[in-house]
């Protein structure tokens, strides 16, 4: 029988080490869905800097875990005994809770973040596009992100809690004190750049330099804020200008080279310079934070504000697993009665040939019955077959199990008929 399956590593299983080498950037997922589809029908990706998963549909969960984990081996160049020791896999209903507590923020380092939901759209489409995904896993995805948005609206899990850049900027507080003075370079405009650069602002930042490769962006960027530009190709000028540098671009090579960071730290006047690396893949070397005078942090260095964060919102969190375990039971159960379908289907028509049969049998041996007898007795045989098969279907909708499917495909399918 087919079954929802994931295989993935996330920031409990797997250091940023790993992590950032078997990501795969928004203009990498049209190649990487490619492969996956020439060994299952469906499937999605959903890869953020906290997480690579791969949902499927498999009939065999074994096989399934050994294609995902080597498509990303394949793809990214790794060894998969790597991948192994740091990945999990799960299946059934599992596997659905386990992509409904992602999108309800409650598997982020950071509870409750809010950033995740957009990522599990962009995942959906980005498989939509390349046609990866029918019936179930668009059924298994819009639940995903449809839990995401009651937890959010229901419960008190996002409310007032921390984002990824906002516990950044914190960090960077407990080590400089007061942010509002100081020089800020900002590298990317993305959507996690935008989302840091809102949250200095809110800290009383005032003197931010926006860095990207794109100065179309850089420059809507820097009117929204109030701050200035600097071309990419003087990107290592501009760090020796600032106090604190904030690297989130999706870029796949590090951006920032020690030597470069070690010939800016020359350059600039007094004082540390605080790096903070959003990207998964890393888009600063980390043998920069060997450089005298240099903080380095990134993204699994947040984990001492992500436990701060988790242990006043406890009680909202339970809140949100109640709303995922209805959630997920009520997917399972439309789940169930789609893999009934067929039974129930061949069910209905093994009846209906033997009611027409019957009914052929008896109608040539009793004469002189008029159209309207005929059309009488046509009902009659269709109401009796409908009231014998109400209680089966009913109880293969209800009750149904692997066993208890197996069984009946057993008794109506024929060989050659699909389940």
């Amino acid at each position: 029988m087919m079954q929802i399956f994931v295989t993935g590593l996330n920031h409990n299983t797997a250091p940023i080490a790993v992590r950032e080498r078997a990501s795969f950037t928004r203009e990498q997922l049209p190649e990487a869905l490619s492969r996956l589809r020439e060994k299952f029908d469906e499937g999605v990706i959903l890869s953020t800097c906290n997480r690579t998963e791969i949902y499927t549909l498999t009939d065999s969960p074994g096989q399934a875990s050994s294609h995902i984990l080597s498509l990303i081996s394949d793809f990214h160049g790794l060894d998969t005994n790597i991948l192994e020791g740091h990945s999990y896999s799960l299946e059934g209903a599992d596997a659905a809770r386990n992509l409904f507590r992602v999108s309800s923020g409650l598997d982020s380092m950071i509870l409750g973040e809010s950033q995740i939901l957009g990522q599990v759209r962009t995942a959906l489409s980005a498989a939509a596009y390349a046609r990866t995904v029918h019936s179930v896993m668009l059924q298994l995805f819009h639940t995903a992100i449809g839990t995401g948005r009651r937890v959010r609206e229901e419960t008190d899990v996002s409310r007032s809690s921390l984002s990824v850049s906002y516990a950044a900027v914190k960090l960077a507080e407990s080590f400089l004190g007061s942010v509002s003075r100081l020089k800020v370079l900002l590298v990317g405009a993305g959507e996690s750049g935008t989302l840091v650069a809102q949250a200095l602002r809110s800290s009383g930042v005032r003197d931010i330099t926006i860095a990207n490769r794109t100065p179309e962006r850089s420059a809507e960027m820097a009117e929204e804020l109030g701050g200035k530009t600097v071309p990419f190709s003087e990107l290592e000028h501009a760090v020796s200008q600032a106090d604190i540098c904030i690297a989130a671009t999706d870029a796949s090579e590090p951006l920032l080279s020690r030597a470069t960071v070690a010939s800016a730290v020359d350059s600039r006047p007094e004082g540390s310079l605080f790096l903070f690396d959003l990207s998964v893949p890393r888009n600063i070397a980390p043998e920069a934070g060997n450089v005298k005078g240099v903080n380095l942090f990134n993204i699994d260095d947040l984990s001492a504000i992500a436990a701060q964060n988790l242990r006043g919102r406890q009680a909202a969190a339970g809140d949100a697993e109640v709303i995922v375990e209805a959630e997920v039971a009520q997917f399972m159960s439309w789940l169930d009665t789609l893999e009934a379908t067929p039974v129930i289907k061949a069910m209905r028509l093994q009846a209906d040939e033997i009611r027409r049969r019957e009914l052929d049998r008896a109608l040539r041996d009793i004469k002189g019955l008029s159209e309207a007898d005929i059309t009488k007795l046509e009902a009659m045989t269709r109401s009796i077959v409908n009231r014998m098969l109400h209680g089966p279907t009913t109880t293969l909708k209800d009750r149904i199990g692997e066993d208890f499917l197996e069984a009946a495909r057993e008794m109506f399918l024929r060989p050659g008929d699909v389940a």
